[in-house]
């Protein structure tokens, strides 16, 4: 074994650590490759900076740069193997796999890369000849983190042998976002003990889980979720109250409650908002479409002052919210120790000196109007 191979086994080996990926890096920069080098600093640089902040944006930015110009180089490997990846921290950590091929290409995949992060996709004309038996016994699903069943179309066969896979004791991440998740077994998963180290999970267009939720959240206060996505979920306001009120959800930092107005004003707008969300850790609010409003805005900027620390809120989404000069006045008038760095405020028919009163309040904020 050479010492790139070296290196990189150490990488594989111990995926979490950065001190094996920048000894890759200096490694590559020493020995011909000091874009791919570069390109792995840069990475580790934006994970390390403070989540949507300036310095984040600008190591992704010009990360992005250098895999444009060796995307080629850097993915040929996985050409036959993925169908899409994901650079995380210098390394492809996340893959698109086939589920009708997962049995045949992820020893391949997970010996190349450290893959943390799976998306399983099921294509039509296949969906009769690719169970899932191979994902679930593949001793690889020991390193995963993240799971994602977006793209597994309308079938059910999955749900049971998930929540009983024992190599997934690490898996933090789910992502079920508009598959037919079966009622009963949302029901008894949250209230269960599978998956104990689960952290986030995206339920966002699924529309008969409005109920289950807000009388299973309650009930599972042995789970601790730190990201979450309701959007799209056609929920009643007693029915996200409840939710929201949840112990496993105190300590959420992404809360994604996206709405389409076309329906009507979402529930959170018969709210007092200041009094809904768990602000502790709250880094992320997506609001999206629920017509939350002038009055809205005024809540949530009046609670993130009524704070006795600093609000951790950096990212907030208005997008398609009704928002009007009242909101906008409400914004740059904030308590000064409230601080974004990403502001969507695309569809309120905001101007131009609107934004520019918006970028001189919040400097250091990428605002989308």
């Amino acid at each position: 074994m050479n010492d790139r191979d070296s290196l990189l086994a150490a990488v594989l080996e111990h995926p979490e650590e950065d001190t094996p990926r920048l000894m890759y890096a200096d490694w590559l920069q020493e020995n011909g490759d000091p874009d791919r080098g570069q390109f792995v600093r840069l990475q580790v640089e934006g994970a390390h900076a403070e989540p949507y902040s300036p310095q984040a944006r600008e190591c992704e930015t010009a990360a992005q740069h250098l895999l444009e110009r060796h995307r080629g180089t850097w993915t040929r490997h996985l050409l036959k193997r993925a169908i899409g990846w994901q650079f995380v921290r210098g390394f492809v950590e996340h893959v698109a796999l086939d589920a009708a091929t997962f049995g045949r290409d992820a020893a391949a995949l997970f010996a190349a890369e450290p893959v943390r992060s799976v998306q399983v996709v099921r294509f039509a004309l296949t969906v009769a000849h690719a169970p899932l038996n191979s994902l679930f016994d593949a001793p690889q699903l020991t390193r995963v983190t993240r799971l994602d069943f977006s793209k597994l179309g309308h079938g059910v066969d999955y749900f049971e042998p998930l929540a009983g896979c024992p190599q997934l004791g690490a898996l933090t991440d789910l992502n079920f976002r508009s598959t037919p998740v079966p009622v009963q077994w949302l029901r008894a998963f949250l209230a269960g003990p599978a998956l104990p180290a689960l952290r986030a999970l995206d339920l966002a267009d699924i529309p008969n889980l409005s109920r289950v939720l807000s009388e299973s959240l309650p009930r599972a206060d042995h789970r601790r979720f730190t990201k979450l996505d309701l959007s799209y979920i056609p929920f009643k306001s007693d029915e996200v109250q409840k939710a929201l009120a949840s112990r496993c959800v105190r300590w959420v930092e992404e809360l994604r409650l996206g709405w389409r107005p076309q329906t009507g004003p979402g529930p959170l707008s018969y709210l007092d908002l200041g009094f809904t969300f768990p602000w502790e850790r709250l880094r992320l609010l997506d609001l999206e479409g629920q017509q939350v409003g002038d009055n809205g805005v005024r809540e949530i900027v009046a609670e993130l002052g009524r704070r006795r620390t600093t609000p951790p809120l950096r990212w907030l989404g208005l997008a398609r919210n009704g928002l009007r000069a009242d909101a906008v006045h409400t914004l740059v008038n904030a308590d000064p120790r409230v601080k974004l760095y990403h502001l969507d405020l695309r569809e309120n028919g905001l101007t131009s000196g609107q934004r520019a009163a918006l970028q001189d309040r919040f400097p250091e904020a990428e605002i989308l109007v």
